[in-house]
């Protein structure tokens, strides 16, 4: 066998190479990046909890601490989160805005997941209690967006997606930034809702993979259509 790489070839080859080396080498550095993120959410779970006393300039300050918010539940403005599965289960987020003492904002609270009804879609009965209360729980983001197919994402109190924005447009309640997951003193029926820190880090090392594993086959093939046998 012998090797004559072909100039065309060659020039092609290292630039592809060269290219996909450099998105390789930025997605790890993108890891890197999370990795450290997931190392600061992390350590904010076993930090003492925060009071929230009011508005918030943005939700990383908040997220994945504990948090503790006293005051009183807005009526009228529960709204069920379709589609969430709990042990094998559909069912809904149940989450409520509370009034924060002493403040004209609120906070929503994720309050636990309950089950379909026999009257689905329509949401079952949960009831919103009166008076002062005070909330401990882990300060998230909304959940995970389904894909909506249709402008028809509000029905009532059973929404398909939640997202801060859209809440503060249709209740016009100054809601913070964060949605508080509720630990402790949940309502009976309501199952408690957990979640842990994901930074993203897994999506960057497969794309990292990925554009390695192309900077080989293209090596390999450089290789290959160069290699000619002898006569």
């Amino acid at each position: 066998m012998s090797f004559h790489p072909r100039l065309v070839t060659t020039i092609a080859a290292a630039l592809f190479i060269a290219l996909t080396l450099s998105l390789g080498r930025w997605q790890v550095n993108r890891g890197a990046e999370k990795a450290e993120r997931q190392r600061l959410l992390e350590s904010r779970m076993a930090e003492a909890p925060v009071r929230l006393t009011g508005s918030v300039p943005s939700a990383d300050t908040l997220m994945y601490r504990h948090v503790r918010v006293a005051g009183e539940w807005i009526a009228g403005r529960q709204v069920f989160v379709d589609n969430q599965i709990h042990d094998g289960r559909a069912g809904y987020f149940v989450v409520a805005p509370l009034r924060i003492d002493g403040s004209s904002d609120a906070v929503l609270v994720n309050r636990g997941w309950i089950a379909r009804g026999p009257a689905y879609p329509a949401a079952p009965e949960v009831a919103l209690p009166a008076g002062h209360v005070e909330v401990a729980g882990l300060a998230t983001r909304p959940p995970a967006r389904f894909l909506e197919l249709s402008k028809d994402v509000v029905a009532g109190n059973v929404w398909q997606n939640l997202s801060i924005e859209r809440y503060r447009e249709l209740t016009g309640i100054p809601v913070l930034p964060v949605v508080v997951l509720q630990e402790g003193g949940l309502q009976p029926g309501l199952a408690a809702v957990h979640e842990k820190p994901d930074a993203g880090i897994a999506k960057h090392q497969e794309y990292a993979l990925t554009w390695f594993s192309l900077a080989a086959t293209a090596f390999a093939l450089w290789v290959g259509l160069n290699l000619r046998r002898m006569r």
